[in-house]
């Protein structure tokens, strides 16, 4: 959701600010989610990250994901989103937490790719040994990015999945629609691949490039916002 507004801020910013750069530091970014259990429901302020990891349940809200999932959808290096899980799934304050996990382990170095986790729909605040239904809970903790090499190779290597995964749809998608304007493909799209993570808009972009380019699909002549399948 915020990586497709980025590119916006960015123009904004260097035409009011010309000859400087604008740099994110996602690590030390933070918001607030509201969060709605079954008991109640609660704001949460939580980092970035925190919020990325939140977010890979909008679509599928009572699914179990497994690690290698939830790296798929958020785009964050093994060891950062290990650290950031084990803040949601062991947090040192809470009784409950906000995230259930299995098989159960020891440190955080013990979870592996195939670690089940989901959202603990009956999640609650205890105040004086009373449940509380509404309430403030500071979830945030400064994680820092690891810039090494290895961090690059990993974002590589999602980015490249998720581009293997859009053309999969999108040949998909036009096969059987034989012909689309650009809007209706997008929203196909987006909607086909929600549940494994939401491409932004230069993922689709690229993507739709790359397929026109290995004659897969063609642009209609004299209208260059829509496509025909090559069969």
């Amino acid at each position: 959701q915020i990586e497709d507004v980025m590119p916006e801020i960015e123009e904004y910013y260097k035409k009011n600010h010309n000859g400087r750069k604008l740099t994110w530091y996602h690590s030390v970014s933070n918001g607030v989610l509201t969060f709605t259990s079954n008991v109640g429901k609660y704001d949460l302020d939580v980092s970035t990250l925190q919020a990325a990891i939140l977010f890979s349940w909008n679509h599928r809200q009572h699914r179990k994901l497994t690690f290698s999932d939830l790296k798929l959808a958020t785009n964050i290096p093994d060891m950062e989103l290990k650290k950031t899980l084990w803040t949601l799934i062991a947090h040192a304050k809470l009784k409950q937490q906000l995230i259930c996990y299995e098989p159960i382990v020891e440190t955080v170095q013990d979870l592996t790719d195939k670690t089940l986790f989901w959202l603990n729909y009956e999640f609650s605040i205890l105040r004086g040994g009373r449940v509380q239904t509404r309430g403030h809970i500071n979830m945030i903790q400064r994680l820092q990015l690891n810039t090494e090499k290895g961090r690059e190779e990993e974002n590589e290597e999602i980015m490249y999945l998720r581009g293997e995964r859009a053309k999969e749809a999108i040949v998909q998608i036009m096969k059987m629609r034989h012909r689309m304007n650009n809007t209706q493909l997008q929203t196909e799209l987006i909607e086909m691949l929600k549940f494994m993570f939401v491409p932004s808009r230069k993922l689709i972009k690229e993507t739709i490039e790359w397929l026109i380019e290995h004659r897969y699909m063609a642009r209609v002549e004299n209208n260059i916002s829509e496509y025909v399948y090559v069969a």
